[in-house]
């Protein structure tokens, strides 16, 4: 959550200085609370997710990969929701930004269940996909295991992203 707040508040800051000076530091510095509040809801659902949905030792990955998306998808979604009725600086909830609170969410669901594929333990990394890019094996430094995971959550939020830009008419996609 943290690293979310800091990661917007200091693009946007950026942004301002090179690019447009009308942008606001309040609202961005709003919007960066808010969405880093939405990432602590997926992040802590994340491991016991996993964890569950491992915990028979016989689903395949793919299924740990797809239950993780959809899980950490609507944990992120359910915390820009509540986010929305909380925080009196957002716009509440609306039908119209209920699309584009779900696009964002289907992405963010997207890295978190490419993440699962740094785990090359599970199942002896049977069926995992990413392991040959993004597995983090015993022999890595930790800093090659630090680069895979960021890689892992880059691929998987790239992809559902350009899936979504392909699919959806301008102006439907949270990003529009």
């Amino acid at each position: 959550g943290l690293a979310v707040v800091a990661g917007h508040t200091t693009f946007y800051t950026l942004k301002k200085l090179v690019y447009d000076p009308k942008i606001s530091f309040g609202k961005e510095l709003g919007a960066a609370v808010w969405l880093g509040a939405a990432a602590m809801c997926s992040g802590s659902v994340w491991q016991p997710l996993v964890n569950t949905l491992q915990t028979s030792d016989k689903l395949p990955f793919e299924i740990i990969f797809a239950g993780t998306w959809l899980g950490c998808g609507t944990a992120f979604l359910g915390g820009l929701r509540l986010g929305r009725m909380i925080l009196p600086w957002m716009d509440g909830p609306t039908n119209a930004n209920m699309g584009t609170d779900a696009s964002l969410s289907m992405a963010i669901g997207g890295a978190s269940a490419c993440f699962v594929g740094t785990d090359v333990a599970y199942l002896g990394g049977e069926g995992n996909f990413l392991r040959p890019v993004v597995g983090i094996e015993d022999v890595d430094p930790d800093l090659v295991g630090i680069v895979k995971a960021g890689t892992s959550t880059s691929i998987g939020f790239a992809a559902a992203q350009s899936i979504q830009n392909i699919t959806y008419k301008q102006g439907e996609a949270w990003c529009d």
